[in-house]
């Protein structure tokens, strides 16, 4: 015959125990640790390719603007600071500054004017350099265009 009250050793867990939280922080620490410089490489790329891409969607605007109202219109790459280009076009100026971390290499021409018929008075290449050293190419064109390169 069995006994009736057999006692058993039970440990009711509600919870975590303080080594398992130990050892989930940690593993979170690790998996951080490795993550942020990735994000940050990532996210100075996307700075600097967001710069490129937004100097050549303001050349293509201001050609379609030029062409459009039939006056010139000047793009002056202001390599001092604060850093940006400047648009001129009918006697108003829009400034754009570069974003944090993202500089001229170099800006040749320091200006360019486009004209009524949508070309530009010379060809020209605008570097961008991030800080981690990467560089990002933005050719203009005699004809106007613009292509990152």
């Amino acid at each position: 015959m069995r006994p009736r009250h057999v006692h058993r050793t039970h440990r009711n867990s509600h919870g975590f125990s303080l080594i398992e939280l130990v050892m989930v922080l940690l593993v979170f620490g690790i998996v951080l640790a490795f993550g942020i410089p990735s994000y940050w490489r990532y996210q100075q790329s996307q700075a600097l390719r967001g710069t490129s891409e937004n100097l050549v969607q303001t050349i293509q605007l201001q050609r379609s603007r030029a062409m459009a109202v039939g006056q010139s219109v000047a793009i002056n790459f202001n390599t001092a600071a604060p850093a940006g280009w400047t648009v001129l076009a009918a006697g108003v100026s829009n400034q754009r500054q570069l974003p944090k971390g993202v500089t001229y290499a170099s800006a040749n021409p320091a200006s360019l004017t486009i004209d009524k018929s949508g070309r530009v008075n010379t060809s020209g290449l605008v570097v961008f350099q991030g800080r981690n050293g990467a560089t990002d190419t933005v050719s203009v064109q005699i004809s106007g265009m613009a292509v990152i390169r």
